[in-house]
């Protein structure tokens, strides 16, 4: 048989207690005072904030569109960059430095651009659409054709 666990000789310690005193209780703090109606609404209320906004079946088939251009542009840009390393170890030129910088820089801004556009669903959401498309592209016909 065991002894009987010893009894706790003060009651444990809670937010409303300090360190050093065990035995008595201080009040919880006084709640802050609420504002008049009048002056709370100068900001929308949290269920306003949290409403979803209707969004269009293009503009999400769009946003997809442009982010699997983005991502195969930053994919498009590592397979340079091993090819170029590839190449180069065995003594040929590859695609070469200026194609694979550019290629990496034209991918992280069309993944930046896309990553602003998938949380704006504004008229700046929208340009940066634009600017996926336009790097996107623009790189591909500049590098690629």
């Amino acid at each position: 048989m065991h002894a009987p666990a010893p009894q706790r000789r003060t009651p444990p310690r809670t937010r409303h207690m300090p360190p050093g005193d065990g035995a008595r209780r201080m009040p919880p703090p006084p709640r802050p005072r609420r504002a008049a109606p009048e002056a709370r609404h100068t900001r929308p209320h949290r269920r306003e904030l949290a409403r979803s906004r209707r969004v269009s079946t293009a503009g999400t088939t769009l946003r997809s569109f442009t982010g699997a251009l983005a991502t195969g542009s930053l994919v498009l840009a590592l397979v340079l960059i091993g090819v170029q390393f590839w190449a180069t170890s065995h003594g040929q030129q590859g695609p070469g430095v200026g194609a694979v910088i550019s290629q990496v820089v034209a991918g992280l801004v069309a993944v930046a651009l896309q990553t602003y556009a998938d949380r704006h669903r504004d008229r700046n959401g929208g340009l940066a659409v634009v600017g996926v498309l336009v790097v996107v592209l623009g790189s591909l016909w500049f590098w690629w054709w």
